[in-house]
């Protein structure tokens, strides 16, 4: 049974949290770019996350312990854009739809987003049933370039702004 789950917003000391995270070979094979990713590009990249006020990242705490992190990209058009990813003890235990609701609906508060998009690779099953048990669907015919084997999925503020379970 899980226990509490609290968001905080990332922080600098993160780099090496989510940086292992982030290269675990579970995580790589389920991503679009399968490479590892290099120190320096994951410092540049986090500095940068941080500093950007249309991005928010958030590390996932079970009973203050981190488990996973959030983070939701503020598009002009007002949609988030959605990535997740759970530590490797973290995963399979239900926890995912919990770190998911939590932080969609801190980024319908906090970055305003009435719709949130959510690019998965079509063969990447966890994935895809964590972001439709939560109210996404498929985007029938939705391509992203370069990427044949990406699903789009969506769902709407009234999904994004819904308590979390």
């Amino acid at each position: 049974m899980p226990g509490t789950i609290d968001l905080r917003p990332a922080r600098p000391d993160d780099a090496r949290r989510l940086f292992d995270w982030a290269n675990d070979p579970e995580t790589r094979a389920a991503s679009f770019d399968r490479a590892a990713i290099p120190w320096p590009a994951h410092v540049a990249w986090l500095a940068a996350v941080l500093a950007d006020p249309n991005r928010r990242l958030w590390i996932a705490e079970e009973a203050g312990v981190p488990i996973g992190q959030l983070r939701v990209d503020r598009a002009p058009d007002g949609r988030g854009v959605v990535s997740i990813g759970l530590a490797p003890g973290a995963r399979g235990r239900g926890l995912g739809r919990t770190v998911l609701r939590m932080g969609l609906a801190a980024a319908v508060r906090e970055l305003g987003i009435r719709r949130a998009w959510a690019v998965v690779m079509a063969t990447n099953l966890p994935s895809r049933r964590l972001f439709e048990g939560a109210g996404f669907t498929v985007v029938d015919g939705a391509e992203i370039p370069g990427q044949p084997t990406a699903l789009v999925l969506v769902t709407d503020a009234a999904v994004l702004a819904a308590e979390p379970d």
